[in-house]
């Protein structure tokens, strides 16, 4: 399904939030950003990969006058008489002086005016890239559009070809599995708290996702009613998948609506209440209450004993432990000592490793796991 020119807009006006969060405001001047020289303005563009110049060349010319009082002469003759790739792959660091004096210009109105303009022919391009290599999740290219702003092009593709082959496709690669490669991408993958950040940030955002498309396509199907758990007791581990929390199983009215998936234990059940099940989050989701049965999904309890018990589709716990290529590697490709709700996404009950899960909470399993780290 093609993305529409719409709904690249509509990417954009999130990437752009998101971006900006994480990079600067106007004025943001970092003197010399990992020894690659100065990053400036709200998408701190760089001077050594050759956008700082340009910019400041952009701004000085709507006024020239007003660029030099603020610049000062020496800066503002290096502005102004130099081509535009003379920083390019130059360490050129500001000092603080020039530091102040970039900010101040920066912040002008001509200063906010080209820097909005590039910013968003920049996230466009961004988008743009992401759609020609075959995304089709508007989550997925919004995640794709911060990850070449911060690691560039080679990074952002490289990371999504590399979910594409392992998914079967670009068309299948949804949040969930361009996170998880960018968290396994030996670059990337280091800046793990901002991969995160912007992870919850767009999962939180109305754009679709693949499983979302594939919903609408299919909304004039009849589909199944929801299954509610049975012979959920006191004790057990379950999924919440979203949902009003009440302060008793009898409550009228919600105390809270969660809109989280959250991995929680049973601690009390009424039969008898609207809300049968009393809830407790174990990652820290937040869920504290009496839940509705159809707000649950249960998750096996019975996969290291039996594997044949779990399913494609199921919701587990993975526990933490190795995770490999394939369900008969040799050896894992990573160590994850996380606990995560995953999807199961694939069996192979003659595996070495017979399940293959995807985090649902942004944790990075993504992967075939043994049967004894999931429960």
């Amino acid at each position: 399904m093609a993305v529409t020119a719409a709904q690249v807009k509509k990417v954009v006006k999130v990437a752009s939030g998101i971006i900006y969060s994480q990079e600067g405001n106007y004025g943001s001047v970092n003197r010399n950003d990992n020894n690659h020289g100065m990053s400036i303005g709200k998408c701190q563009w760089n001077a050594y990969w050759g956008r700082a110049l340009p910019l400041l060349k952009s701004i000085v010319e709507k006024d020239q006058e007003q660029a030099k009082e603020i610049l000062g002469d020496a800066l503002y003759t290096e502005i102004a008489g130099s081509s535009a790739d003379a920083w390019n792959r130059q360490e050129r660091e500001a000092t603080e002086e020039e530091a102040n004096a970039i900010s101040k210009l920066l912040t002008t109105k001509d200063g906010k005016e080209v820097q909005d303009d590039l910013a968003d022919a920049d996230i466009t391009g961004y988008v743009k890239n992401g759609v020609k290599i075959g995304l089709v999740s508007l989550k997925a290219l919004a995640y794709f559009a911060d990850l070449e702003n911060q690691g560039g092009s080679g990074a952002s593709s490289r990371i999504a070809k590399t979910a594409a082959e392992a998914t079967g496709g670009a068309e299948k690669v949804g949040l969930e599995e361009i996170h998880a490669y960018a968290l396994k991408d030996a670059t990337m993958g280091q800046y793990e708290s901002r991969r995160s950040k912007v992870y919850e940030a767009i999962k939180g955002s109305n754009l679709t996702d693949v499983s979302h498309t594939k919903t609408e396509e299919k909304q004039n199907t009849p589909q199944k009613p929801q299954e509610t758990p049975t012979g959920v007791s006191k004790g057990d581990i379950v999924t919440f998948t979203g949902g009003g929390v009440y302060i008793s199983s009898t409550a009228e009215y919600a105390a809270k609506e969660k809109d989280v998936v959250s991995t929680c234990k049973v601690t009390a059940v009424n039969e008898k209440g609207t809300h049968k099940y009393h809830c407790i989050s174990q990652d820290g989701k937040g869920v504290y209450g009496w839940v509705n049965a159809e707000s649950i999904k249960e998750l096996s309890s019975k996969a290291h004993s039996d594997p044949a018990s779990v399913s494609k589709g199921d919701i587990v716990t993975f526990t933490g432990g190795g995770v490999y290529k394939s369900s008969t590697a040799e050896y894992a490709s990573v160590q994850k000592n996380v606990t995560s709700t995953c999807k199961v996404t694939a069996v192979n009950t003659k595996g070495t490793h017979p399940y293959h899960c995807i985090s649902q909470d942004g944790k990075g399993v993504y992967g075939w796991v043994n049967a004894a780290d999931v429960k």
